[in-house]
């Protein structure tokens, strides 16, 4: 039977962890599953999903927004995931699903995260929920559907408390062939603050021709004191995870809901040169002991909500 819990599960987080694929729209805002040229294809797939109204067909005005992460194991044929989603308009969520159609146009749902015949979705508006689809749970994961997911031809779908949908993405892999380190973070409470937060966040390192290195991150997070301000790279062990101007991740971009009282996205790119002293890279952060994300918070300004990057390896 398939599950959902309000916060990623232990075996979310390993399942999670073992390869990242970023896809998020524009040209330069994509990350691979391949950790490098001549290496082996990994045995599962990591499909990311961005969600936001503007993918909803028949049009929605909701400004929510999401970030999940997929793992699908063709061999077992299961699917875990991670979704956070933050500022549904019309209340808490009335069913999450998957569907399966390409962009422009709705499919028929495959399989149902929350609501509907599956268990109710958490309340809240803001939520991070995980879990693992199995076998029977719907329509089976067959070679059939497998494909469909490879085609970028699955969709996730929120369905706010007034039965419309509210905010959709489209599951999308990415196959570049380059040097990559992937990074998967499950951002909760940093220390000391008491926070309801939590969140889901993926970065991606990627090494191109002339020492040259590119950097991709996005995430959401939900449940937070107030919408995000700003967020940096740390490092050493979570007790003294602080945000620090100097660690900041260059060229945020931010999304709120429409009252910006809580919650939101965020999303960037840019580019370092491997051998600057001052390169901000998850890398040397991890060779100097443990890497990490903290998103801060116009109450919490050192940091509010903290996630260790789990390199994939």
């Amino acid at each position: 039977m398939g599950s959902v819990a309000r916060h990623p599960t232990r075996s979310a987080r390993r399942g999670l962890a073992l390869t990242i694929a970023i896809l998020l729209g524009g040209p330069h805002l994509a990350a691979a599953q391949n950790a490098g040229m001549g290496m082996a294809m990994p045995t599962n797939t990591l499909l990311v999903a961005q969600l936001d109204a503007k993918e909803v067909v028949g049009g929605s005005s909701s400004s929510a927004t999401g970030t999940g992460a997929f793992l699908l194991d063709p061999v077992k044929h299961t699917l875990e995931y991670s979704l956070t989603y933050q500022g549904l308009e019309a209340g808490g969520a009335k069913s999450i699903a998957l569907h399966n159609f390409g962009i422009g146009k709705n499919g028929d749902a495959v399989r149902t995260l929350c609501g509907a015949a599956a268990q109710p979705c958490p309340d809240g508006s803001s939520v991070t929920i995980a879990g693992r689809l199995e076998r029977g749970d719907g329509r089976a994961l067959d070679n059939d559907l497998i494909g469909e997911f490879d085609s970028e031809r699955v969709y996730v779908e929120v369905v706010g408390g007034n039965g419309k949908p509210e905010i959709r993405g489209q599951l999308a892999p990415n196959g570049a062939m380059v040097k990559i380190m992937n990074y998967v973070a499950h951002l909760a409470p940093a220390q000391g603050t008491g926070s309801n937060g939590s969140g889901t966040a993926i970065l991606s390192e990627t090494y191109l021709p002339g020492g040259k290195v590119s950097v991709l991150y996005a995430g959401t997070v939900a449940g937070t004191s107030g919408a995000p301000t700003n967020a940096a790279l740390v490092g050493g062990p979570a007790s003294k995870a602080v945000f620090s101007r100097k660690m900041a991740l260059p060229q945020l971009k931010l999304r709120f809901s429409r009252d910006k009282k809580t919650g939101g996205s965020l999303s960037g790119f840019y580019e370092v040169k491997s051998a600057a002293r001052d390169a901000l890279l998850a890398t040397r952060l991890e060779g100097n002991g443990a890497a990490g994300i903290v998103v801060t918070t116009s109450r919490f300004p050192k940091g509010e909500l903290y996630g260790a990057l789990e390199p994939v390896r």
